[in-house]
């Protein structure tokens, strides 16, 4: 076997960002059944160094399938899209906003130690997580029918977008588990 770069193939799934994460964990332990080093333990060196970089190339697929943010930029990669988050900008004025007033609701409660109002803000902050992935997911499955580039900034903004709401709610859950007796 190959280091089949598209993960999707490498597991048998369908090119598309919403995935059955059973189906996912089901096609990893199949594949690590079947490349686990252990398994090569009485084969050669150059055998057991390559179910070595198999292997962790199947955690890697994993990791990325099961996050939605990696499996969104993956789905961008395939299509020749990179994200460049060191220089990309998002121009949403609405959500520019909204990450202020998360900031500061984020500031304020945990100043005040409030777990309830963290609570609050964490649903919140999920729901629109789970909006924009849903956004993503719709804007990608269009991409067969349209030319790439007139949705890549789209897509690229979406991701952006994602990836700080998967940050933020990293972020409260911290903020919430210290805080918890």
């Amino acid at each position: 076997m190959k280091l089949e770069k598209n993960f999707f193939k490498l597991f048998n799934l369908p090119q598309q960002f919403n995935t059955d994460s059973i189906v996912v964990k089901r096609r990893f332990r199949e594949l690590q059944r079947i490349f686990h080093p252990d398994r090569y333990i009485g084969k050669s060196p150059q055998e057991q160094r390559l179910a070595v970089q198999l292997s962790a190339h199947i955690n890697t697929a994993l990791t990325t399938l099961n996050d939605p943010v990696l499996r969104a930029e993956h789905l961008l990669s395939l299509q020749g899209i990179e994200i460049d988050h060191q220089h990309s900008t998002i121009k949403d004025n609405a959500f520019l906003f909204q990450q202020m007033e998360f900031r500061e609701a984020l500031e304020q409660a945990s100043i005040e130690k409030d777990i309830s109002a963290l609570t609050v803000i964490l649903a919140e902050v999920d729901d629109d997580f789970q909006a924009c992935q849903a956004g993503f997911a719709n804007q990608i499955a269009e991409m067969e029918s349209h030319q790439p580039s007139s949705l890549a900034d789209s897509l690229c903004g979406e991701v952006s977008k994602m990836h700080f709401y998967q940050s933020l709610s990293h972020e409260i859950n911290a903020i919430i588990h210290s805080l918890s007796p």
